[in-house]
């Protein structure tokens, strides 16, 4: 694990410390140093696919990455259950990718999660969240999640997964054991040629989970009923065990449903599976799968609302052909859909929101392939739905990929020219190329919301650089428009399901809040300070962020000066040089930041007055060991040079010989805000008493301010 565990709480600054409590999630990758020194090329190029997996459904989650080192990312949520939601569809996406790769070369993450206080640091987190998430991290295995139990806690009855208790467990710097789980997700994409085998002797145990119970009964009636009847090109085998590990005799078979038609897949089972043993009916839940032996009572039927299942369909009931689908409106759509938020699956789906409903209703079982089928069937009816079209090719790109995602859109489009369709395919693309069309698309459509959204997720990714000012106030501009959106109402067309219209609400909300905290908490304005010299005066500009181009426009139409920029560097300061004559008058900044938008331009006001003022005053405080010195060839004289260069800041300057106390004025000549030089015969000395060896200064400054009490002497 390369991530610098070194965190611990904010250093102490004066300030009180801003803590939260938030959902962190830790990641690294396993045996990223071996994998390095087997082909450190290679591996960069996987980590950056791994990571482009990562990031995406780390943001459309709503997820924050506040810290990345190598191979390690740290991520925040604000609920645990969309943080473990995330880490599996990371590992089960990441494993997908990852299939046709050979098993020791494939970029497997560690995954840690739990619930603590952290504390702010500009955009980092420090604290025991971060720790414990990272010490979590370190425990669980390649490609797993290992959880606290504080996040158990928290989604335990939410997520339909499985959980190993590994107990507490003592990890490296912190003094109190951890206790920890690991979560068993449902099932793992398979690796090519990998064979699932499942054993009834193990399986129809008492202790054995209902709905595996029910799958493997099922799946063997299948088994059993399709006799020869095998799928062309498909190799399964039907092992009867006679006691040992070889099989008594095979048959060709047809696969259970929930398995890819080119998966070889083995079923072992034993002469007489015994028959389960009876079990207390568990407590009441919506749409619990009945048991094998037991009818499901039938949802009565309607002419609004078809058949309602309460257990997965098998092979021979899932449809073959894609069902005739009535186009509706989103909000006709949206009506439908609230009313079935209670059912389990329907049966005869007719409707987009049916299918909708099915689809999240599979996805949420994990049976996601299924899923797809139901996404896929109700999208080209989506009309102006978006949210149908963003989990459909959501689900879609992270179980086969961007590839396949792109391509689904593109046979969407062919049939479909509505802006929602238009938008799912800008966001397809990454990076630059994302942004671009986003913006191309909120151009030439000022009204549509959802584009502002994703524009303000695109301006706002660290990833390309920034974000920078301008891609913040953008971000901010495009995130008010889509809440005023939502707020008015003008939004509600374009979801069927209120609920992710309301999670994006919340997010926005949250996005546009840290924007304001951003602005509230940093300079977003260029600053001057002016100096001057024999021969001009001199601007020393100092930038918010990072400049490719800095120029400065002397008045509404005067000329314009560039200031020097490294060549291939970005700089925060630079210096502008001005007329040495120049009076009272403004100045507009302009620059270009990183990303190459054009910043500005920024009025600065100038003053020749009061820049000196400023000037000399500064220069005093920053050096009051110069003030005054001892002449060494004259033992009686104190010069004050350096008081009269700066007279400009100073009312009056005031000295005590020995332990008086300052009283007594120095001469110093006028100030001359056109010039700096002074007279041939101006006077910079005065004649001590004899054998003064110290003196003390004070300076009255001319903005009414007064210095401390400088004390000199002699060397």
């Amino acid at each position: 694990m390369s991530i610098a565990m070194a965190r611990g709480d904010a250093p102490s600054t004066g300030a009180p410390l801003k803590r939260k409590i938030a959902a962190i999630l830790a990641a690294d990758v396993a045996g990223y140093s071996r994998l390095v020194a087997q082909d450190e090329e290679g591996t960069l190029h996987g980590l950056a696919a791994a990571r482009d997996i990562f990031d995406g459904l780390v943001h459309r989650a709503g997820g924050r990455i506040f810290n990345t080192a190598g191979d390690s990312v740290m991520c925040e949520f604000d609920s645990a259950v969309e943080a473990v939601r995330v880490a599996i569809d990371i590992q089960d996406s990441l494993a997908a990718a990852a299939a046709d790769t050979a098993p020791d070369r494939r970029i497997a993450f560690r995954i840690g999660i739990t619930i603590g206080d952290v504390v702010e640091r500009g955009d980092d987190l420090l604290g025991d969240g971060v720790n414990i998430a990272a010490r979590l991290e370190s425990i669980a295995p390649p490609g797993g999640i290992c959880i606290s139990r504080s996040v158990h806690e928290a989604v335990a009855n939410k997520i339909p997964v499985g959980f190993d208790d590994i107990g507490p467990r003592q990890v490296k710097n912190l003094p109190q054991p951890i206790h920890a789980f690991v979560v068993t997700r449902p099932s793992a994409p398979l690796a090519p040629g990998e064979r699932i085998v499942i054993d009834a002797r193990r399986e129809h145990g008492p202790d054995a989970p209902h709905e595996r119970r029910l799958g493997l009964l099922v799946g063997l009636a299948l088994l059993i009923a399709a006799g020869a009847a095998a799928i062309p090109g498909v190799p399964m085998v039907m092992r009867a065990f006679d006691g040992k590990d070889t099989p008594a005799s095979t048959t060709p078979a047809r696969p259970p449903s929930n398995l890819a038609s080119s998966t070889p897949v083995e079923v072992v089972t034993p002469p007489n599976p015994p028959e389960p043993a009876p079990k207390a009916a568990p407590p009441a839940q919506p749409k619990a799968p009945p048991r094998a032996a037991e009818k499901a009572p039938e949802a009565p039927a309607t002419p609004e609302r078809p058949a309602v299942a309460n257990k997965l369909p098998q092979a021979e009931e899932r449809p073959q052909t894609a069902p005739a689908i009535r186009a509706v409106s989103p909000a006709e759509a949206a009506a439908s859909f609230a009313a079935l938020a209670r059912d389990g699956l329907i049966q005869d789906p007719k409707t987009v929101a049916e299918l909708y409903h099915n689809a999240r209703f599979l996805e949420t079982k994990g049976d996601r392939a299924a899923a797809l089928r139901a996404y896929a069937t109700a999208a080209p009816q989506a009309g102006g739905a978006i949210d149908l079209l963003i989990r459909y090719t959501g689900l879609l790109r992270s179980q086969q990929g961007a590839e396949a995602a792109r391509k689904a859109v593109q046979d969407l489009a062919r049939g479909s020219s509505t802006r929602s369709v238009a938008l799912v395919a800008a966001i397809q693309a990454d990076g630059a190329e994302r942004r671009a069309r986003l913006e191309s698309l909120t151009s030439d459509n000022p009204d549509d919301l959802p584009a502002a959204y994703f524009l303000a997720e695109a301006l706002m990714d660290k990833r390309q650089g920034g974000p920078t000012l301008t891609d913040r106030r953008l971000a901010y501009s495009a995130l008010d428009r889509f809440i005023d959106g939502a707020e008015s109402g003008s939004l509600a067309p374009h979801f069927i399901d209120r609920t992710f219209l309301e999670d994006w609400v919340e997010a926005a909300r949250k996005r546009r809040s840290e924007i304001e905290g951003h602005f509230a908490s940093a300079s977003a304005r260029p600053s001057a300070s002016f100096t001057r010299t024999e021969a001009a005066w001199v601007a020393r500009l100092t930038l918010p962020e990072p400049a490719t181009q800095v120029t400065a426009r002397i008045g509404e139409t005067g000329e314009t000066a560039s200031a020097p920029v490294p060549a291939g560097r970005a700089t925060s300061t630079t210096e502008i040089a001005l007329p040495p004559t120049l009076g009272r008058t403004t100045l507009y900044v302009t620059y270009r930041d990183q990303s190459g938008r054009e910043a500005g331009p920024f009025p600065l006001p100038f003053d020749p007055g009061s820049a000196l003022v400023s000037a000399a005053r500064d220069i005093l405080e920053r050096h009051p060991e110069s003030w005054v010195s001892f002449r060494a060839d004259l033992p009686d004289v104190l010069s004050f040079a350096q008081l009269v260069a700066n007279r400009c800041a100073i009312k009056q300057a005031l000295i005590g010989v020995g332990d008086e106390a300052p009283s007594q004025a120095l001469p110093l000549p006028g100030c001359e805000p056109g010039g700096a030089g002074t007279a041939p015969d101006t006077r910079a000395a005065i004649t001590l008493p004899d054998g003064t060896d110290t003196v003390q200064v004070k300076l009255a400054y001319a903005d009414g301010t007064e210095s401390a009490v400088r004390v000199f002497r002699r060397p």
